[in-house]
């Protein structure tokens, strides 16, 4: 491995056309920016993405995301041709930009309280550098002014650069604020491991971003408490109000269209919150994806199916919502193949509301159909009075992620849980369920010496023996 030497993590900077066609922006919000006497576009959203479509044929041939900051050289609807140079970027800050022109005001800042001043190494020039702030209710911010007027307010996270001097004139587009991003943090497998952990556990990151559960426009609330509240209301009018810590960066802007789960904060997603939101294909999607990340830093190639068994294993079960008329319990957590089989069970089932003058069943007991009809068939012939049913209820259930120590203590097979962790607490559990072990899985027959259930040790072909033609013929004789 590198040796804890910086990565290259963040070392491109630009985009480049790979076919060619015509250039297709969605979300596009940009302004103008004069720099060494050519004006570019400097791009104001975070959703911004360009498509590359073929002109012949209209199919899109490449989708990139373009990064807030960025400088684009083409328009929309501009034929390129493969190479082209698309947009640049910073790959070592993330930055603000500022979408109106006037005059810098700075607020709330005292130095030594939320900013301290510091030389650049590379450029010789002091700097103010956002500190940690105790006042939770200053807020550092650097406003844009015009004739006395103001016109836009940005908030300064912990760790911002600011790169422009009090009262200087900007313009559209020009930079303000420079975030370093952390370079080398990942680049190393010693730093890489820990978070191959937190993936496969499930765990939640220590400094977790703010994630939108709706399609929605955004809007500033007030600041409550250190908090910046962010208002996210749906076009059906729906509204959910989050609450972000104002030393984080917000990613997002006043009427900006976010979709769900789009994070409004700088930080690692939590894997749970991509699953309530985006479903559990996509949280399987984003584990695999991160996990490979680590290994590609170092230049290792493994095939995603190994990881996705993995993953596979860490989705194997469902948290009951509503139970139904089946034998769980709510907010249990079960197989997803037991949950299944219990409805599938259900299906076309009855339930005894009265029992009439029926001495077989009993209010409560799920009968099938049949059943009830030669009862109630029955009791007709008598003129006595029939069951009343009505139709089984099924349950419904949610998916649930477990990290793999979970997920391995709580398989069906005792033995291959108390080989594993917490063997006292598991062999106490059996002993008290009265489990029985059915030696279904690979490991408890490698720990009981049997062979393992796959290929021919599979139980349905062990009793199949394998012979020509004739040695066949002559065993049957």
């Amino acid at each position: 491995h590198v040796g804890g030497t910086a990565g290259n993590i963040s070392s491109e900077n630009s985009l480049k056309a790979y076919y060619n066609g015509y250039v297709e922006f969605e979300e596009l919000r940009s302004v103008k920016h004069q720099e060494n006497g050519v004006v570019v576009d400097v791009v104001v959203g975070r959703l911004t993405e360009l498509r590359i479509v073929d002109k012949n044929t209209n199919i899109v041939l490449a989708n990139h995301t373009i990064p807030y900051g960025a400088r684009l050289f083409v328009k929309d609807g501009q034929d390129i041709a493969k190479g082209d140079l698309l947009c640049e970027w910073d790959p070592f800050n993330a930055v603000i930009t500022t979408e109106h022109a006037g005059k810098v005001a700075l607020e709330n800042l005292v130095e030594g309280e939320p900013y301290k001043e510091e030389s650049d190494e590379t450029t010789g020039f002091r700097e103010m550098i956002i500190i940690e702030f105790r006042d939770k209710t200053k807020a550092p911010c650097l406003n844009i002014m015009n004739k006395g007027e103001l016109v836009k307010s940005y908030n300064l996270p912990v760790g911002a650069h600011i790169v422009v001097k009090k009262a200087a004139t900007v313009t559209s587009g020009s930079i303000i604020a420079k975030i370093p991003r952390a370079v080398g943090k990942a680049g190393d497998i010693t730093g890489g491991l820990p978070r191959v952990t937190e993936l496969f556990e499930a765990r939640n990151p220590s400094n977790p971003a703010v994630v939108s559960e709706i399609d929605g426009e955004v809007t500033h609330g007030k600041i409550k408490r250190g908090n910046r509240e962010i208002i996210i209301t749906s076009k059906a009018g729906e509204v959910k109000k989050y609450l972000v810590s104002l030393s984080k960066q917000i990613l997002v802007q006043e009427n900006d269209y976010v979709r769900a789960g789009t994070p409004l904060s700088d930080g690692a997603i939590t894997p749970s919150d991509i699953l309530n939101i985006e479903g559990p294909i996509k949280v399987q999607e984003y584990i695999v994806n991160e996990v490979q990340d680590v290994y590609r830093m170092q230049g290792v190639k493994i095939n995603d199916k190994h990881f996705e068994i993995i993953v596979h294993q860490m989705m194997r079960k469902v948290v009951i919502q509503d139970s139904g008329d089946t034998r769980f319990l709510e907010s249990q957590i079960v197989d997803k193949t037991e949950f299944m089989e219990e409805n599938e069970a259900m299906y076309g089932k009855k339930v005894v509301l009265n029992a009439g003058d029926s001495d077989r069943v009993k209010p409560g007991m799920i009968i099938a159909v049949r059943t009830l009809r030669d009862i109630n068939s029955q009791l007709k012939r008598r003129d006595q009075k029939i069951v009343e049913a009505r139709d089984a209820v099924p349950a419904t259930s949610a998916q649930v992620l477990q990290g793999i120590t979970r997920a391995a203590l709580q398989t069906a097979s005792f033995m291959s849980a108390a080989s594993f962790q917490e063997t006292t607490k598991v062999l106490n559990e059996a002993a008290i369920h009265g489990k029985i072990d059915p030696l279904d899985g690979l490991k408890e027959n490698v720990i009981c010496g049997h062979l393992i259930p796959v290929g021919t040790g599979m139980k349905e072909f062990r009793s199949l023996i394998v012979a020509s033609g004739e040695d066949a013929v002559r065993l049957e004789r």
